[in-house]
């Protein structure tokens, strides 16, 4: 893999391609602009960087022309103009002489200017290097360089006596995941319609997370936790009701844990290194095909693992979207764009133009160059990288809209002119009778004895709600209105 293809792929990560078969949250705004992205990676890029060295080039070489022209003029001033062969070259005789020597440097920069593939390359690895030092599974990781030997890294300081500081001080932790909950998805096929009696073809598959079971004596071999399949009870097919014209849908309860690894199940699911997502991603593949070796009814096993989206199974896509869901977004950087270019700058002055280039190098313009391309092909990435870190900011700190208030209260606190109003509603009464509550065989019960029923304010009208007295209403209508949305 060469240097182009290498930074390439490393922004396909940043950019997040392969959460492309996601549509929550900030990757559905990603894959909104998937095509856009794909585009300026595969292409802009690389156009970018060739209009900003075809700049900068002419830059360059309309200065060492004048450079020249200037050396070449003294030179016949001097040295005379049969210094100078028919075509242009110096002669041998006035080549060490101080105007020769002038004259040929100068010659030299304008050569070495016109041949730029090599600096090319070197500013695709510069790119690389700048961009994966902050970088770490979907996240930025602010990581203040300080040095690039010994002691790496410093903290933002302002001569305080004592500074306290942990790693994110800088990112929001909103960690969405792990939620728990269930995960359901369901399958249409006019094939599935004689499945366990089944009447209307379809199969609701569940995703269920179960509490973990810690083994006796067993030495944990990850700190981190993954989604496997349960080892007591991994799949359970409940059937659809068999008779008449009832119709219901059949269900497939798929049970996973949540937990860390043994060490006979890091060998068995070949999860030795590499990063926690590729990782997940190894086991899912493994949950999918012991699951499916589970199902032995071959018109399910069919429809399971017919092709999806991202050319995955059906029932993997669906297991690798549960599990990314309850594990991604953990950071948003308060200011990437902030973090990024004084990194940038720090980068560039240290390891694109460091002391050893400056003492070392024959000719310091190309370098020079090379660090104007990276501070120009940064910034643009960083513009880039830092609206959609921004858009997700912007998310988190949107104030949250409260879209219904409701309350519980119980009939004794109300006063009893609107008892009757009570007893009329046929919601309230049937959820007490749920609930399990003795329910007053008529309005007057309510009245003659202070009643511990509760009441739903769900149940009741706005009107009747604003009736109510202030005291036991808690939360006024006026703030309500202002709240709801």
């Amino acid at each position: 893999m060469d240097a182009v293809q290498k930074f390439q792929e490393l922004l396909k990560k940043i950019f997040q391609f392969e959460a492309s078969d996601l549509d929550f949250g900030i990757y559905r705004v990603l894959n909104y602009k998937r095509d856009r992205i794909e585009k300026f990676i595969q292409e802009d890029l690389k156009d970018k960087i060739e209009s900003s060295f075809a700049k900068h080039k002419d830059e360059r070489l309309t200065d060492l022309n004048q450079r020249l022209e200037s050396a070449k003029e003294k030179v016949n001033q001097n040295l005379g103009p049969t210094a100078f062969t028919t075509t242009g070259d110096l002669k041998e005789e006035f080549q060490d002489t101080p105007l020769g020597k002038d004259f040929l440097s100068v010659k030299a920069q304008k050569e070495e200017a016109e041949v730029i593939g090599e600096i090319k390359l070197q500013v695709f690895n510069d790119l690389y290097n700048f961009f994966s030092r902050y970088y770490e599974e979907g996240d930025f990781v602010p990581h203040y360089r300080y040095s690039i030997k010994g002691h790496k890294y410093a903290i933002p300081y302002n001569g305080e006596e004592v500074k306290l500081y942990w790693v994110n001080a800088e990112q929001y932790y909103t960690k969405t995941g792990v939620l728990f909950r269930d995960y359901t998805f369901s399958i249409h096929s006019p094939s599935l319609k004689g499945w366990q009696a089944k009447p209307d073809g379809v199969v609701k598959v569940i995703f269920r997370i179960v509490s973990a079971r810690e083994e006796l004596a067993s030495n944990k071999a990850t700190k981190e936790r993954f989604f496997i399949l349960d080892d007591e009870t991994p799949i359970e097919i409940v059937p659809s009701p068999l008779a008449g014209e009832v119709k219901g849908e059949g269900e497939i309860i798929i049970r996973f844990q949540y937990r860390e690894l043994t060490e006979d199940e890091v060998k068995n699911y070949e999860v030795v290194g590499g990063s926690k997502v590729a990782r997940q991603e190894k086991i899912n593949q493994r949950s999918y095909e012991k699951a499916l070796k589970m199902i032995n009814d071959a018109i399910l096993k069919e429809a399971l693992s017919r092709e999806y989206k991202s050319e995955k199974p059906l029932l993997l896509y669906h297991i690798s979207r549960f599990t990314a869901k309850n594990t991604k977004d953990y950071f948003i950087h308060k200011n990437l764009k902030k973090f990024l270019s004084e990194q940038l700058d720090y980068f560039i002055k240290a390891e694109v133009l460091d002391i050893e280039t400056l003492e070392k190098e024959r000719f310091l313009d190309k370098h020079i160059t090379r660090a104007k391309v990276v501070r120009e092909i940064g910034e643009d990435l960083i513009d880039f990288l830092s609206q959609i870190e921004d858009f997700q900011k912007r998310l988190w700190e949107k104030k949250k809209f409260v879209l219904k208030t409701e309350y519980v209260i119980t009939v004794d606190r109300v006063p009893e002119e609107f008892h009757q109003e009570i007893w009329n509603n046929e919601e309230q009464k049937k959820e007490w009778k749920e609930l399990g509550f003795d329910i007053p065989s008529s309005v007057s019960s309510l009245q003659k004895q202070e009643s511990k029923l509760p009441i739903d304010t769900k149940y009741f009208s706005q009107e009747f709600k604003e009736k109510l007295p202030a005291e036991i209403r808690y939360i006024e209508p006026e703030f309500k209105r202002l709240m709801e949305v």
